[in-house]
């Protein structure tokens, strides 16, 4: 086992970048984050994002809510499910992830939510929060949303965003006088090991290098993901990348559940170190023997020194 590795592994990771953000008198931000409850698809969701909102609700000054898609299926059957949500008593952010366009359009889930846009940009204290759309895919040179499970067609690329949204993404980076957490359902900064980030990834890298090099002080400083049901931390031109786990289980030729539910409580400190306070737990049954990285029924805790300059 690597440093990096261990590191990774363990319940408490402390990563530290060389060029911290300038101090700031401001406040820290605190996250409730949840992803990938699969409403509709793990038979125990409701009593897992139960769990959730009971723990967010004791938690104190808790300054905004996150749920990293893959939430649940527009519908009579999850109306209950999205009521616990949007009845919480915090500031919401939503994330569409593939799975939510199962049964219906973008237009269809954001309405059950009530959500206004697919992307966005929302500031909280001394950081801006940035959600991206990557909910698309390619065959050839077509590009469409997902839709009716559509990302399910043989001969197509996924996790794309829109032209539009990409310029709209570099304009705000452009201008932002905040340092920012950019925040996608699909990996940014995963891709296979020994080899190049895939396209659809490296084209909002380019966006975001090219933003930092002209202003730094709205720079990305990490990227939050869900959908690989993993507990991973990787960094990418010194950002770094952060997979939040499953609430429910893992994946591998079928769901393998976690006994316990998982979720995380996120600090964002404005002297620039993000806190990340995890969940341990057990497979109810061992999964297979794959060599997936990150694979883990647990959340880990992390400290993480941030930049707005980018390096280690």
């Amino acid at each position: 086992m690597t440093r990096r590795e261990f590191l990774v592994g363990t319940s408490s990771a402390f990563l530290s970048l060389q060029l911290p953000m300038r101090p700031s008198q401001g406040r820290t931000v605190r996250a409730a984050v949840v992803t990938d409850v699969h409403h509709g698809l793990a038979p125990d969701a409701q009593v897992r994002f139960d769990a959730f909102l009971s723990a967010t609700k004791q938690r104190r000054n808790l300054d905004l809510a996150i749920q990293m898609g893959d939430f649940c299926h527009p519908g009579e059957a999850s109306q209950t499910f999205v009521k616990g949500w949007r009845d919480l008593d915090l500031p919401q952010l939503n994330v569409l992830g593939n799975h939510d366009m199962d049964r219906g359009t973008k237009r269809h889930i954001m309405d059950h939510w009530g959500m206004k846009e697919p992307f966005g940009s929302y500031d909280f204290g001394d950081f801006r929060f940035i959600i991206l759309d990557l909910n698309h895919y390619r065959k050839g040179k077509e590009l469409n949303s997902y839709a009716y499970g559509n990302y399910f067609a043989s001969g197509i690329t996924h996790n794309w965003a829109d032209p539009e949204q990409l310029q709209w993404f570099q304009r705000e980076l452009s201008r932002g006088e905040k340092p920012t957490i950019l925040l996608s359902h699909q990996p940014l900064g995963f891709g296979t090991p020994g080899n190049p980030l895939p396209p659809e990834q490296e084209e909002v890298f380019e966006a975001i290098l090219s933003a930092r090099r002209s202003n730094p002080k709205g720079a990305v400083v990490a990227c939050l993901c869900g959908h690989m049901h993993v507990d991973r931390l990787e960094k990418v031109h010194g950002i770094p990348c952060l997979c939040i786990n499953s609430a429910s289980y893992f994946w591998s030729g079928g769901m393998h559940a976690y006994r316990e539910p998982l979720f995380a409580f996120l600090e964002f400190n404005p002297s620039g170190e993000l806190r990340v306070f995890g969940r341990r737990g057990q497979f109810v049954k061992e999964p297979p023997a794959v060599e997936v990285a990150g694979k883990s029924a647990s959340i880990s805790d992390y400290r993480l020194r941030l930049s707005r300059l980018g390096g280690w």
